[in-house]
């Protein structure tokens, strides 16, 4: 059945039914996995080969989810061929999170409503709401899957979903009996590889919904919760750059910066350039710097209209001259932004040119875009620390009056 349950719960809605194949797994194996895994260590150590499997399968299941269900699947920022789009729907299935089509379904809401009763994993409900509490229970557009309607074009995925449950359980066990008859390790690679692995996995993937809500810096935009954080990238392989993926959803890395930690864009990357992937999408830098510098005048635009009317009638020379000194550094932030954009505009209808005449022209073009970045940023740390201390100075202005 393609559609579903078609009615949003909110939080004035009865109590929400209790899910409990979900609440029994993903409770019970953290339990299981606590109680365990110190007992077998202790009887009978673990070994390198269990670790090596258990983070092998960590890395591999887990580019399943971020590359697969995430970038490729949710939010179309790039193509694949078949072999690698059933690769990636096969791993994906292996973390225990849902079908492909009902992962991807509740996603595409979280983007579409984020931060309100129509958003799965709605963060101003809490916590734990975001992090687990929306999976063990019928919450808001449980079932839904009417957002979806290009994966059931994909024979991939609709295969994926019908046969979801097999799928997972042949492969959590039947890769682990594989490597505990290669090891001769059987309970130790299902504890360590298997029960280990699933839980780690899932809380991993679980942070984004939740901590890179809570925990982080907003450099994109302060629409919504969302956060980037540098340590929530390096458990779940890039995702940490959360406000960067909430602001340019279809771009295919999360980490936008070529040293930021994100290695499911470095897998996308490499698998482009061996032909595995194309059609890759990412945001230009003008497209980039414009957006936060438009954030930042909002912010700074509604910071102004709460605290005018508050603010002492007397002339105050540091404040006007702050002031006025922003006003300059963001009409030359404003020029820059304009001749970033020319210049990219001028780089990329040069590259479309076949000349090999032209060569010497398309280098000077593209160092001259990548000089204007340099001077975008540089114009925009200047404006965005004057708007700072005009705030500071507008606060400790009317903490005196």
């Amino acid at each position: 059945m393609k559609g579903g349950n078609t009615v949003i719960q909110t939080q004035s809605d009865s109590k929400p039914k209790i899910i409990w194949l979900n609440a029994i797994f993903l409770l019970g194996t953290p339990v299981l996995t606590l109680v365990l895994i110190p007992w077998y260590a202790w009887t009978h150590g673990i070994t390198w080969a269990q670790v090596l499997a258990a983070t092998s399968l960590w890395f591999l299941t887990g580019m399943g989810i971020t590359a697969g269900y995430h970038r490729l699947f949710s939010h179309r920022s790039y193509k694949a061929t078949a072999p690698v789009r059933l690769a990636l729907a096969i791993l994906g299935a292996a973390t225990w999170q849902n079908s492909v089509i009902t992962w991807c379904a509740g996603h595409r809401y979280h983007h579409r409503d984020v931060d309100t009763d129509g958003d799965p994993y709605n963060a101003k409900r809490g916590l734990l709401w975001s992090h687990i509490g929306w999976i063990l229970v019928e919450g808001t557009r449980h079932n839904m899957l009417d957002n979806v309607d290009d994966l059931w074009k994909d024979p991939i995925c609709a295969w994926q979903h019908k046969f979801y449950l097999p799928i997972s359980i042949a492969f959590n066990v039947g890769v682990v009996w594989f490597l505990g008859w290669a090891t001769g390790e059987y309970l130790g690679m299902a504890l360590i590889a298997g029960l280990l692995r699933v839980v780690l996995v899932h809380h991993f993937t679980f942070t984004i919904n939740s901590l890179a809500h809570f925990w982080g810096h907003q450099r994109w935009s302060t629409s919504n919760t969302s956060r980037d954080n540098w340590f929530i990238s390096l458990l779940s392989f890039g995702e940490g750059y959360h406000n960067y993926h909430h602001a340019f959803q279809t771009d295919y890395r999360n980490g936008p910066i070529w040293y930021n930690y994100d290695p499911s864009k470095w897998l996308i990357w490499s698998m482009n350039r061996l032909g595995l992937a194309r059609d890759l999408r990412w945001t230009h830098a003008d497209v980039v710097l414009r957006k936060r510098y438009e954030d930042r005048c909002a912010t700074f635009s509604k910071w102004l209209d709460e605290k005018k009317d508050r603010l002492r009638s007397e002339k105050h020379e540091v404040l006007d001259s702050l002031q006025t000194r922003a006003v300059f550094a963001q009409d030359r932030l404003e020029e820059a932004l304009d001749e970033l954009r020319a210049a990219r505009r001028a780089w990329a209808d040069l590259r479309k040119e076949q000349s090999q005449l032209m060569a010497l022209e398309r280098r000077a073009i593209k160092r001259a875009y990548r000089h204007r970045v340099r001077v975008v940023k540089a114009s925009m740390r200047e404006w965005e620390t004057l708007l700072a201390d005009t705030m500071a100075l507008h606060s400790a202005a009317l903490a005196s009056a």
